[in-house]
């Protein structure tokens, strides 16, 4: 395999907004009695778009969805200026930049949440296509979002490489005949994927050369 292009998720991979989600959707749970603390949300749902996990914890109650989706994504936009990076991903982004490689980030938060991280990290002009989950039908572990990312950058999804730490993402990426590799905290446990990473710095060209043999 020959790795033509590179897709990467961003909550968790590129920005370190993951407890943003979870904080902020747990929060808006506790208004319908539902008490789902932000780290079982963020291990069980990481990565999923927020309107399939309100349906699915929401069932059997009166709801309006697009007034929940509405006021996360106010909260997410006031604390969009707290993000930061993942140690290592911008200098990673950049290294894979450099080596002419076509860049997309394929992620299920909102577009307009997307842009205004990577422009807040100053790295949007590194990516050729930004995918949201507002882009496409089904999220993840459904792997369209990363067949559009692939399509975008005109890559053949099975030259393309994926960097998840979500365990839906890492699904979603196999799902689409991509290679992936998983930035975890853990590699002690069990995910879609055996090549793990606990920093973005592991992933050299070396490490890269012996993940094809």
């Amino acid at each position: 395999m020959k790795i033509k292009g590179v897709i990467f998720d961003m909550d968790g991979v590129i920005s370190d907004t993951q407890w943003i989600h979870a904080n902020v959707e747990s929060d808006l749970l506790k208004t319908f009695g539902i008490d789902f603390p932000p780290e079982e949300l963020t291990e069980k749902y990481a990565g999923v778009k927020s309107t399939e996990i309100f349906k699915e914890l929401l069932k059997g109650k009166d709801y309006d969805l697009n007034l929940i989706m509405r006021k996360k994504w106010e909260e997410m936009a006031k604390l969009s200026l707290e993000a930061k990076e993942i140690p290592g991903a911008i200098n990673f982004i950049r290294k894979v930049y450099e080596k002419k490689l076509p860049l997309a980030v394929a992620s299920a938060s909102n577009i307009g949440y997307v842009k205004a991280i990577l422009n807040q990290l100053k790295i949007k002009e590194y990516f050729r296509a930004i995918i949201s989950g507002d882009m496409v039908q089904n999220g993840k572990p459904d792997p369209e979002i990363f067949l559009l990312a692939a399509s975008k950058i005109e890559v053949n999804p099975k030259d393309c490489l994926v960097i998840e730490d979500a365990r839906s993402g890492m699904q979603a990426a196999k799902a689409g005949g991509m290679f992936c590799i998983g930035l975890v905290k853990d590699k002690r446990k069990s995910y879609p994927t055996k090549n793990l990473v606990i920093s973005l710095n592991e992933i050299t060209d070396e490490y890269l050369e012996r993940l094809r043999k």
